[in-house]
């Protein structure tokens, strides 16, 4: 791995998309520091340590803002949260509407940019309500002046600085290594993870019984990360034979090749989706809440008592479950996936080509998908449990930096870095024809 990072570091154009992808990285850590105008940190630091309920909100921020801080405040206070959620509708909405899904399917590169201008749009709009919610909680809490001019300036800086981050990422995805919008995130796991680690392991000085504890989460961290790298790169192969065609005085085809299924075809999206809808409610409630000035509204109370118990973890790992299938559903058609095998004069050993073949796609699909959903649902669900039980007094958004959520987008985006890097090297070392 080190050999590839020093390789790419000596090719020039490689270098080049490192040392933009390190000045992307530092602008957005910067503006993780940036407060907004006219905040008062001294109220929300006394209202923060006074309630665990307003924490989760601001952990949760942290989250998708990439600061990895609790009393995360600044103009990249919402992240990428708004992009996030826009993405995240406008693949349902692909499912539902026939001129989306015509639109990001038969369009090609064009219909891929109208999508993307369509999430952008969404995204902002999204940002605006948001934003307009966080202001007034503010407002209500004390940390700004209630002022009607007040609240629209901190709405109008929150949904500039998601904006303006969110740009950048899509800038940098492409004059740099990786994606954007993921490194916001894997940056900001990465931090908070250490972060919170740091606290426990000085917390627990002379504690013999945490050190254990600590010692046993950091060995079954380990092993996790081993089965979900192994689960996140295995694939099915599909053998597919081109039969020879013979043109002019030249032979055609005849080669074997194979058709990728992989395990985790939708990697980390499914536990976004079930966390989105179950994290939502609670966001919304929060912010009704305290924009009342009672943190004890009945709803809100009911939702944490739901958020505590075996119920709330039973709900999520079958949702998680659900958005497995269904993602795997609208990313994979057999019967187009067929056609194009029968159009270039493919077949799999064995099966007619057409609607046999389409039928056993469907059926390999099918039987990866299971195993799939259940692996997908069980990380999502027991490092939770297991991090709750082990370490009392852990909020379930604190929890985000430590369960399989994390886990997956951290390996997912190392992974695909690390891909991306291998490909500029291989492409660069390429000799070509004229060369041989």
């Amino acid at each position: 791995m080190f050999k590839t990072f020093i390789n790419a570091w000596k090719i020039p154009e490689t270098r080049k998309r490192i040392i933009n992808t390190l000045i992307f990285i530092a602008l957005f850590r910067i503006g993780s520091f940036i407060p907004i105008p006219g905040f008062k940190w001294e109220v929300l630091n006394q209202a923060v340590q006074k309630s665990g309920g307003l924490n989760d909100l601001f952990t949760l921020l942290s989250f998708f803002s990439g600061s990895g801080r609790t009393n995360n405040v600044a103009i990249f206070a919402m992240g990428v949260l708004p992009y996030i959620n826009a993405s995240i509708i406008m693949q349902l909405l692909t499912v539902v509407i026939p001129s989306l899904e015509r639109l990001a399917k038969e369009e090609g590169e064009e219909g891929r940019k109208k999508m993307q201008k369509y999430v952008r749009w969404l995204a902002i709009a999204l940002a605006l309500l948001q934003g307009w919610g966080l202001a007034r909680l503010f407002a209500n809490q004390g940390f700004i002046d209630p002022g009607a001019l007040t609240i629209i300036t901190t709405t109008l800086v929150l949904t500039a600085g998601s904006m303006l981050l969110i740009w950048l990422g899509e800038v940098f995805t492409t004059i740099g290594i990786g994606n954007g919008v993921s490194l916001v995130i894997f940056i900001g796991i990465v931090n908070a993870f250490f972060v919170g680690m740091y606290q426990y392991i000085t917390g627990a000085a002379g504690d013999i019984q945490m050190w254990i504890k600590i010692i046993l989460a950091t060995i079954g961290g380990i092993i996790v990360m081993y089965f979900t790298v192994y689960a996140y790169l295995a694939e099915r192969r599909i053998p597919i034979q081109y039969a020879k065609q013979v043109r002019g005085r030249r032979v055609y085809g005849g080669q074997s090749t194979y058709l990728p299924i992989r395990l985790i075809q939708a990697g980390v999206l499914p536990i976004i989706f079930a966390m989105s809808m179950l994290y939502a409610p609670q966001v919304i409630l929060q912010i009704i809440a305290y924009a009342k000035n009672n943190p004890q509204w009945g709803p809100l109370i009911g939702w944490y008592k739901f958020a505590n118990s075996i119920w709330y973890y039973i709900t999520m790992f079958l949702l998680v479950v659900g958005f497995t299938y269904f993602y795997n559903s609208i990313t994979y058609n057999p019967e187009e996936i067929a056609e194009n095998i029968k159009k270039y004069g493919g077949y799999i050993p064995g099966i007619r080509p057409g609607k046999e073949t389409a039928k056993y796609i469907a059926k390999v699909i099918n039987t990866l998908t299971f195993p799939t959903s259940i692996f997908l649902g069980l990380l999502a669900v027991l490092p939770y449990i297991i991090m709750k039980y082990m370490f009392s007094g852990m909020t379930t958004a604190r929890l985000f930096f430590f369960g399989g959520t994390s886990l997956l987008i951290v390996v997912g985006v190392a992974i695909e870095t690390y891909r991306q890097i291998e490909a500029y090297i291989q492409l660069r070392h390429f000799k070509g024809y004229l060369n041989l």
